[in-house]
């Protein structure tokens, strides 16, 4: 993979794959939820949905035409720790579509009228995830393991905070944030290398560099229970424990424990729950990395009435495993893993994805031999020393939404 860094400080990512017919691409920019001060919550991803609007040259409906005639698909996302803009297109159609997604970001228009329509649409966003117990019960593990933290707020901010924004603050805190030094473009597929090149000195080669505000404090685990009653069909209930930060080499020996945990249709807490006992609908366990910050997390929806022994179960299980995983568990858990590694690296969206990700996380870019190599390498010994580190069930955060039990029942799964 081609890497080049532009005078004022952008990076860009070329794979060219020739034999295929379409381009994959996409604008990063190192700025998610987690740089926003209190008052800015969901600025990140108000500012997201604002790129679409217009530009000086092109209007909403513009775009919206251009992407249909493109017969590809255009779209963005905000997450925790960065923003992504991104476009699949007939490699025929890739310099059009590179070159209106570039002047969307360096040239949003950015209206009074247009803020106060978009504004609506993320309140109604806002109430859907409320409507859901799986998105309300992560939201409250967030806040109880990260309080009082940026990591600890929601991507959408909050209805109060998303209702006072206005076209200002928004220039304000893209100008902040949005640095040439903090912007990476990843093209993979087949495109022309010179035209592409040429797109992003026109647009992203002409931004100042400035001193933007971002500040990425670490904050710690906290031990937390966060509870909202609300009459949903079954209850979400996650289980948070202290695991490994993205530059934490270990954190792929915990991610397999977490697989084994709950990871998939063999794991042992899948098997007791769901296939043995009928407790549960869904159950899962999954790391979460962040820049100076992990968590492994376990979730099961279950109704009510189950609750309690559902919950039971899992931390049977949990204490279980503290001390028996088998090599062939673990053997079982690194083949899933190296398998969903490598087949996700075979289409080019998810090449240029992750290539993205981890030259702006982690400043290094993985190849598929070297993540078998890492996963490989992990050895018994390490993931059970990691797996007793982590579940560390009297600093175990819980957080659940639904019809729920007392708080003192849920103090009590520590013991």
């Amino acid at each position: 993979m081609e890497q080049i860094t532009l005078s004022n400080g952008v990076r860009i990512l070329l794979e060219s794959i020739p034999f295929f017919k379409t381009a994959s691409f996409g604008i990063w920019v190192l700025n998610g939820s987690r740089h926003e001060r209190p008052e800015e919550g969901g600025a990140s991803h108000f500012l997201e949905h604002m790129m679409f609007k217009g530009t000086a040259s092109r209007s909403a409906l513009d775009i919206a035409i251009q992407s249909d005639l493109f017969g590809g698909q255009l779209n963005a996302y905000t997450s925790k720790e960065y923003t992504c803009y991104y476009a699949h297109t007939l490699s025929d159609h890739a310099p059009t579509a590179f070159e209106m997604l570039c002047d969307m970001l360096t040239g949003p228009r950015m209206d009074k009228e247009d803020v106060e329509l978009e504004r609506g649409v993320i309140l109604d966003e806002i109430a859907m995830y409320e409507d859901s117990a799986e998105d309300v019960a992560a939201d409250l593990l967030y806040d109880g393991v990260w309080a009082g933290h940026s990591l600890g707020r929601p991507i959408l901010g909050t209805a109060d905070t998303v209702s006072s924004f206005t076209a200002q603050d928004l220039r304000r805190y893209l100008d902040g944030h949005y640095t040439p030094d903090r912007i990476l473009v990843s093209v993979c597929g087949s495109f022309d290398r010179e035209t592409m090149l040429d797109i992003c000195n026109r647009y992203l080669g002409t931004l100042v560099p400035r001193k933007g505000r971002h500040v990425e404090d670490i904050p710690a685990f906290t031990t937390s229970i966060r509870l909202k009653e609300k009459d949903f069909e079954q209850s979400a209930i996650l289980l948070g424990f202290p695991g490994l930060p993205l530059e934490d080499e270990n954190r792929i020996a915990l991610s397999i424990f977490s697989n084994i945990a709950g990871g998939n249709a063999s794991s042992r807490l899948f098997q007791r729950l769901r296939e043995e006992l009928g407790l549960v609908y869904s159950v899962s366990s999954y790391c979460i990395c962040h820049k100076g910050a992990g968590l492994m997390a376990v979730g099961l929806t279950v109704t009510p009435d189950l609750e309690e022994k559902a919950l039971e179960e899992t931390m049977k299980v949990l204490k279980g495993l503290r001390q028996s995983v088998t090599q062939e568990e673990l053997t079982r858990a690194k083949e899933q893993l190296k398998a969903g590694l490598v087949m996700g690296m075979e289409g080019i969206s998810s090449r240029a994805g992750s290539a993205a990700r981890s030259c702006l996380l982690e400043n290094r870019i993985y190849t598929e031999d070297m993540l078998i190599q890492r996963v490989d390498a992990v050895t018994l010994d390490e993931l059970m020393q990691k797996a007793q580190q982590s579940l560390c069930f009297d600093r175990m955060a819980v957080a659940a939404a639904g019809r729920l039990k007392s708080q003192a029942f849920y103090q009590s799964l520590r013991t």
